[in-house]
């Protein structure tokens, strides 16, 4: 059975997941499809607590995804869901990240320094919403927002962003979801590959974390893609709490 504090968390991660998206139930899960945009990270399923699906559960899941054009996929934290992932395997689906799902209490949140002269941070307005989704958008892959398409406001889903600018230019970038029971995702860290290794990713880490302790939250939850994500988190004040699995395929 997976743990009470497991489950709170994947609760939270449920509801958050809903913002901005198309919510689908397949039984003994609940899928989140972004509406537009085919990235395989904004479209996912988190299962309805701990579950054991036979294999028709996870065909149905499977055409769910298929039937709108996404990759089949799912992230949830194991001691929310032990049984899942065997489920999953066993239906020829495939681990794609282990990674730790991290807490900060607003008590824990650190101040990290940078190696950046002339840095300022700020939460992002209608203003900077352009540059902070660009420097977002790129890092993790993708082109700018096209000249005729409006950056999305991060304030339209009730949480925000900050940007860090250095000498005027766009330079880091972090957001943090709606606060949902006390608690908030900081999400979407990115440097511009120019300015990476010089502290930025845990100032604005830091930076949006404090934005969502002053909205409400008692606690912040991130989850790192790789070590050294989970170092530079550390520094900021999130310390290890669960683990965060991603499982997907097959096409």
């Amino acid at each position: 059975m997976g743990s009470p504090d497991a489950l709170d968390l994947q609760a939270f991660l449920r509801a958050s997941a809903a913002t901005g998206r198309t919510v689908l139930r397949v039984p003994s899960f609940t899928v989140f499809l972004h509406p537009r945009d085919p990235l395989r990270y904004l479209n996912y399923a988190i299962p309805d607590g701990d579950v054991a699906p036979d294999a028709a559960a996870v065909a149905a899941l499977r055409a769910a995804f298929r039937e709108r054009a996404r990759l089949p996929r799912l992230e949830f934290i194991a001691e929310a869901a032990p049984r899942l992932a065997p489920a999953l395997a066993a239906q020829g689906m495939a681990e794609e990240l282990r990674a730790p799902l991290m807490v900060c209490t607003a008590a824990g949140l650190a101040r990290p320094d940078s190696a950046v002269d002339d840095l300022a941070v700020a939460a992002v307005g209608p203003g900077d919403a352009r540059a902070a989704t660009n420097v977002q958008r790129v890092a993790f892959g993708q082109g700018p927002v096209p000249p005729d398409e409006e950056a999305p406001d991060p304030r339209a889903s009730a949480g925000g962003s900050v940007l860090a600018r250095a000498g005027g230019e766009a330079v880091s970038a972090a957001t943090w979801t709606r606060v949902i029971e006390g608690t908030s995702e900081v999400a979407g860290v990115a440097t511009a590959e120019a300015w990476r290794g010089r502290g930025l990713a845990g100032v604005v880490t830091a930076a949006a974390a404090r934005a969502a302790f002053a909205a409400g939250a008692t606690r912040c939850v991130i989850s790192p893609g790789h070590d050294a994500a989970q170092r530079i988190y550390a520094r900021a004040g999130f310390r290890e709490a669960a683990t965060m699995l991603h499982w997907s395929g097959p096409d």
